[in-house]
């Protein structure tokens, strides 16, 4: 599996979790980082809508020995701030 063909595949079950989810303001699936070692793809995406962006962080992986894709959704819990000096 090429680059382009995971990002493809990774935007269309993106996009497929989000519509049986009854989401329909996507307008962008953003991605932060990604790596690609030997057969395996592992990509971590943020997903944009018209309001903003949504509370998710999505870790995408591609198991290339057993030829299948995982998507793991994490909610963004908290946020903290700390001053350095």
């Amino acid at each position: 599996m090429t680059t382009k063909e995971f990002l493809k595949i990774v935007e269309e079950n993106i996009k497929r979790y989000f519509y049986q989810e009854k989401y329909f303001n996507l307008s962008e699936i953003i991605q932060v980082w990604y790596c690609k070692t030997i057969q395996n793809h592992k990509g971590l995406f943020i997903v944009k809508e018209s309001d903003g962006i949504l509370p998710y962080f999505i870790e995408a992986t591609y198991n290339g020995d057993k030829s299948e894709l995982y998507l793991d959704f994490y909610n963004k819990a908290d946020k903290m701030t700390y001053k350095i000096s």
